[in-house]
Parts: structure tokens; C-alpha cells; sequence
């Protein structure tokens, strides 16, 4: 019998993630079976995975995140907000705060309801005009 996942999906501004209690990091997941999780045609679909795992650093928690390409990313805004809930929820929703770590630094969290607000660290490293978009040829379109 092949090996189940338990996971979430969750959606948040538009975006939407596998989310994973790996609390106990009994999951070790490759970057390849995480594209595979989040390809939209063959698997689960999804924009990216978060991984809820034990906090190193001060925190309540860490999230993990991975594009659906399976790279690890520092930090996904959307993604916090869904991190943020998913913990709440497995707590049953009785925290009213935490705090968690992401390679972009610490995050804290408020619980307003159903709503969550996020404090985000200070962006860092900002090169303008780096993007691909610019460097574009222009097409133009006629009918």
C-alpha cells in the first residue's frame, strides 16, 4: 500500500497552498515530490506548500515555504496569512497571537475572528528594474 499525505489546502488573496503539519519532521519531502504535489494537472495544484515545523529561533513555530517548483523561498505574504490559520486551526482556534520564523526573519500574527493580521519584517535587498518584463521584446498585434 503506498504511503498517504495528510495535508490542507488553503486559499488566501487569490493564491493558493498544500499546508502540512510537520511538527514532528517526520516528513522529508524532495523538492521534485513537492512540484508533483503542486502540479496542477497531475497532483494536487498549487501556487506553493507550507510546512508548519518546531521553532529554532524564538518563535512559536517555522514556517517552511516551497514554490510549486519545489525550491524553498524565504518568505509568500499570502502564504503567512495562510500559515497564521493553519496553526490557529491546529490549536482549535484558541490562539489569539504567535509568532513564527521564516528565512526573511520573525512574523507575528493576530487573530481577529476569521480574519488574521500580519506583521512582516522589513524588506531588505531591493534592486528595482531587475525584472525579466523589461527586458522583453515588444510585440505589437494587429486584427
Amino acid at each position: 500500500m503506498a504511503n498517504l499525505l495528510s495535508f490542507w489546502k488553503m486559499n488566501g488573496a487569490g493564491n493558493d497552498f498544500v499546508m502540512l503539519d510537520n511538527r514532528d519532521l517526520s516528513l522529508q519531502l524532495s523538492g521534485e515530490s513537492i512540484a508533483q504535489l503542486c502540479d496542477r494537472h497531475r497532483g494536487v495544484g498549487a501556487d506553493g506548500l507550507l510546512a508548519v515545523e518546531p521553532a529554532t529561533e524564538g518563535g512559536d513555530f517555522r514556517m517552511r515555504y516551497y514554490n510549486a517548483d519545489g525550491g524553498e523561498a524565504e518568505m509568500c505574504g499570502n502564504g503567512a496569512r495562510c500559515f497564521a490559520r493553519f496553526v490557529n486551526k491546529l490549536h482549535d482556534n484558541s490562539l489569539a497571537a504567535l509568532k513564527f520564523e521564516t528565512q526573511a526573519g520573525m512574523i507575528s500574527a493576530e487573530f481577529f475572528g476569521d480574519q488574521v493580521e500580519i506583521n512582516m519584517s522589513q524588506p531588505h535587498s531591493l534592486k528595482l528594474n531587475q525584472g525579466w518584463w523589461w527586458m522583453a521584446p515588444r510585440w505589437k498585434c494587429t486584427a
